[in-house]
């Protein structure tokens, strides 16, 4: 937690190219000792780790099981592959050092502590450094989105702040493990659903669910952030949202199960995202609404209570920073080449930016589940979790919405180029993206080591059913070409649809109705 930041301070005060080959030694020694780690939780189980030597339960606690190390690995590999990227941007500089690496320090603070008082703190400071970071380039746009995004998160973590309030007031304690032990010791569950309801809002916010996802296309779509602070943001931060759902959710499991609400509210939240990924012109807007609508897909592997479906969810969680990050890496490098981030004025990338154009292939392929592509593997999981045909329908529903919406992205790829020749691109900014765009095919054709080694669950693909979903996914190629020559790109409702979004006052409406219909649901149901 302490080694980044602490780094990120060092590079800052050194100010020289000295800085740099800091940064690069420590992320891959950092990744090399996360890796360590990695091992001997897989090899002896949780490590917990208490301030002082204090009884656990009581003390400040670490603790590192099968998802949280997972996160944390995946954490610091993906940091490097950001660092790369932009070793010749202008704006890696001694300030943009130290606020990057100090929000990778408080990353890992979110997915090991075991406080919840230190999860709030965390969840606050890296609120203010992520707005800083999307304000980076001082520009009016970026400035404007980064302040919404500040103000939503404060008042967002606000309820999280009471809510822990009310359980500390109930159990004494704030230890997530002891206060899941405490639970059974109830008379009522009733007792919690106020703070369960609180925390929820908080939770909900940070992944981005409808309908508190607003804030999202705003932090992350801004016209002048950094592509490699938007790659971190839709890659792995919003991933903390998701993983503190499933820790406060296993905390309060023995008296409060939301499977069914959360379900429902996943695959909204997908389809939500997706309608207005097709309404949108704009690059990083189109990606920055799918990364609600694959959100909301894991939330609803996550809320299927299945075993496969759940690790098929976490294993998306990985795929999604892989090929979203690409995607983002990728049009930051697009952006500046062709001036624009309208995707029906950029044409030609194949001839323009081969290899751009093959990182760029290779993430949507991983996004909309191509055979041997990553994210084949993890849907082939969740869609295994039910055998339910309505819930198979919304998979598909969704898997169709994806797959519709890059055919309109990928139609940069062809057609005329604007201009002779080839672009000359960045190296160090080309072999990243080029890296992690590859990363989306071998870690499909590997899928299933993969999630043995990572969660320890052995995952088994149907060779039949897999070249069945392969048809089915040439079909929905076919509909998705269809669906864009024949409506999208004609604009109409759609276009109007995508242009829809949230006040502030609206987003923070939104929060308020959200809390009072969790808490009523839950009341329902107890």
């Amino acid at each position: 937690m302490l080694a980044p930041i602490l780094t990120g301070v060092t590079a800052y005060l050194l100010r020289n190219r000295a800085a740099k080959l800091l940064l690069y030694v420590f992320q891959v020694l950092y990744a090399g000792f996360a890796f360590y780690v990695f091992m001997q939780v897989k090899q002896s189980g949780p490590i917990v780790w208490n301030a002082g030597g204090y009884t656990d339960g009581l003390a400040l606690s670490l603790y590192a099981d099968s998802i949280s190390i997972f996160m944390v690995l995946m954490t610091a590999v993906f940091y490097i592959a950001f660092l790369v990227y932009a070793t010749r941007e202008d704006y890696f500089r001694p300030r943009f050092y130290f606020l990057f690496m100090t929000l990778q320090g408080l990353m890992m603070g979110l997915f090991l502590s075991s406080d919840l008082f230190n999860i709030f703190v965390f969840l606050e400071v890296s609120t203010v450094v992520v707005a800083i970071l999307i304000m980076f380039n001082k520009e009016k746009q970026a400035i404007y989105d980064g302040m919404i995004y500040f103000f939503v998160n404060v008042i967002g973590t606000a309820f999280l702040l009471f809510g822990i309030g009310m359980l500390y007031r109930t159990f004494g304690l704030l230890d997530i493990r002891a206060i899941k032990e405490s639970m059974s010791l109830l008379d009522s569950p009733q007792a919690v659903v106020l703070p369960y309801g609180m925390m929820m809002v908080t939770v909900s916010l940070k992944t981005a669910v409808t309908p508190l996802f607003s804030w999202l296309p705003k932090a992350h779509g801004t016209p002048s952030a950094p592509p490699v602070v938007s790659a971190v943001l839709s890659g792995l931060y919003i991933k903390s949202g998701v993983y503190m759902f499933i820790r406060f959710n296993d905390m309060f499991s023995p008296v409060i199960d939301m499977h069914v609400f959360f379900f429902w509210i996943g695959f909204f939240t997908s389809l939500i995202g997706f309608i207005m990924a097709l309404g949108q012109k704009d690059i990083k807007l189109i990606l920055a609404y799918h990364t609600v609508s694959q959100i909301g897909l894991i939330m609803m592997g996550i809320n299927m209570a299945s075993e496969i479906a759940f690790w098929g969810a976490v294993y998306h969680i990985f795929n999604h920073a892989i090929f979203k990050s690409t995607l983002f890496l990728t049009a930051g490098m697009i952006y500046e080449e062709y001036g624009t981030r309208n995707v029906y004025q950029i044409r030609g990338l194949f001839k323009r930016m081969p290899w751009v154009a093959v990182a760029t292939t290779f993430a949507i392929l991983g996004i909309t589940g191509a055979p041997f592509f990553n994210g084949s593997i993890s849907k082939y999981m969740i869609a295994h979790g039910t055998y339910d045909y309505g819930v198979t329908i919304l998979l598909n529903i969704i898997n169709l919405g994806t797959t519709m919406s890059f055919v309109k992205y990928a139609t940069m790829l062809f057609g005329n180029n604007p201009k002779e020749g080839r672009a000359k691109s960045d190296f160090f900014a080309l072999s990243a993206s080029v890296v992690m765009g590859i990363a989306s095919f071998f870690t499909g054709i590997f899928g299933e080591a993969l999630t043995q080694f990572f969660f320890n669950y052995e995952v088994h693909v149907n060779v039949d059913e897999y070249i069945q979903k392969g048809m089915v996914y040439v079909l929905m190629i076919v509909a998705g070409v269809a669906f864009y020559h024949g409506i999208i790109k004609h604009g109409g409702l759609i276009t109007r649809i995508g242009h829809a979004e949230l006040t502030f006052n609206g987003i923070i409406t939104a929060m308020a109705g959200y809390f009072i219909v969790v808490v009523v649901y839950l009341s329902l149901m107890l």
